[in-house]
């Protein structure tokens, strides 16, 4: 595999981790304006509901994500196998920064996701579940004639 081929796929792999991150926050903002407008008046039934389908599509985004790494991994073991790359690049994201505490920048940014999103996750069933919003904001429906 070619410098040319590899720096290709990284640059395909690179705009789907970002996709994935992109539809998971959509997603997530989504289920907010939901739970806002019409989740925290419904039953808990719907509440559920509502949960476990956010619950899914984060888990298939989850393993989305991991079946990427394993593609990124890829790309860097193909990249180490070269004898001397044009570009003059050492590596993608296996450095280990001394500001970092010994994780390479890929370890870094998969702890730093699994906590960003599990934190919105736990705050999502607190707010779904749990937590007692104030007032009523169903109003009385009126149909137009």
């Amino acid at each position: 595999m070619s410098e040319a081929d590899i720096l290709s796929i990284r640059n395909e792999l690179t705009g789907l981790v970002v996709s994935v991150v992109s539809v998971s926050f959509g997603m997530i903002s989504a289920y907010i304006a939901g739970l806002w407008l019409f989740l925290r008046e419904a039953p808990i039934s719907l509440r559920l509901l509502a949960f476990t389908l956010l619950s899914c599509g984060l888990a298939f985004m989850g393993a989305l994500t991991w079946g990427l790494n394993d593609l990124l991994v890829g790309t860097d073991r193909a990249w180490a196998k070269l004898i001397s790359p044009a570009s003059d690049i050492p590596g993608f994201g296996n450095a280990r920064p001394p500001w970092l505490h010994g994780l390479t920048l890929y370890e870094a940014a998969a702890l730093l996701g699994s906590f960003a999103f599990g934190a919105i996750y736990i705050s999502l069933a607190y707010l779904t579940f749990v937590y007692r919003w104030p007032g009523s904001t169903a109003g009385p429906v009126r149909v137009s004639q």
